[in-house]
Order: structure tokens, then sequence, then C-alpha cells
């Protein structure tokens, strides 16, 4: 898995770059945008507030945004596609996944599943409780999100195909 910005195709050789923009990035990008684009608002919500933009960000298409916004949704959704992977929530127990979460996936997390900063501040080992109130909106976000990530392109990317070129 991989996520391309503008910064990273910079650093790539001139040579290298040429040749990504010649036969790859019109698919790249087209792939990308085809699901960013595609995602419910709250879903679009759930990656714009991972990726530390406003709410607004999440009515524009992800080839309507700027270069920096671009960018920090790609990374945003790569993060989280690593986070929430198929095979990382297998055979764990919600803590033990919990607690695999960085801070702000977790955050993340249970800005998705509709709670507050006093569910969060929990010691997330409650999970495992049943009597855990938070329990059930937790478990069905982590499904959503490990769902949501599954169907992700392999390869996404912030880089428009014409700024291969440049």
């Amino acid at each position: 898995m991989t996520a391309f910005t503008v910064s990273s195709m910079q650093n790539l050789p001139v040579g290298l770059r040429s040749v990504i923009g010649k036969h790859f990035a019109d698919s790249r990008w087209k792939s990308t945008c085809d699901y960013f684009n595609n995602l419910s608002e709250r879903y679009r919500l759930t990656l714009c507030f991972h990726a530390q933009l406003k709410k607004r960000h999440s009515v524009f298409r992800l080839e309507e945004m700027d270069t920096e916004a671009r960018g920090r949704i790609v990374c945003a959704m790569d993060e989280l596609r690593s986070a929430f992977s198929r095979l990382r929530k297998q055979g764990v127990n919600h803590s033990t996944f919990l607690s695999w979460l960085n801070l702000s996936e977790r955050r993340t997390l249970f800005m998705h599943a509709g709670l507050s900063e006093a569910e969060f501040n929990q010691p997330y080992w409650r999970i495992d409780d049943e009597s855990c109130q938070w329990r059930d909106k937790v478990i069905k976000a982590i499904n959503e999100l490990v769902c949501l990530f599954n169907d992700a392109p392999e390869i996404l990317t912030a880089v428009k195909p014409e700024d291969y070129l440049n």
C-alpha cells in the first residue's frame, strides 16, 4: 500500500516521474478520486477530521481541493487504511485492537462512532466489559472502518497527472 503526495513525487528522479506520469498517473488518480468522491458524507467527515481539515472540505470532490488538502486527505486515507486493515483486526479482542491504534487513530474512531471526549477519555480496555455503555458504538465503528478501507485502492495519490510533467 502506498500514498503519493506532491512532495513525495517531487523527490523522484525526473525520468521516473515522467514514466509514472505517462503510464500510471491517470489510472491511479482516477481510482483515488472515484474512491473518495463516492464516499458518504459521514465517511468524508471522518477523513477530514483525521486529516485535520475543516468540515467544509467534506463537500468537495478530491479534484476540487487544493494541493495541501488533497495531500492531507490521501495521507489520512493511507494511515486509516493501515490502522483498520481486515488482517490486523482478525483474531484479537477489541481492547487489544484499540491498544494498537495511535492516539489520533483512536480519536478518529471515537468521533466516527459519534462519541464525546468523555467516552474517549475512558480506559479503552473497558470495551471488553459488556456493561460498557459505548462498547457497541465503537465496535460498530471499527467494523465500518475495516469494511471501508478494505475497498480502498492499493495506490492512493494526491497528485494530479499533469503535476508529474512539471
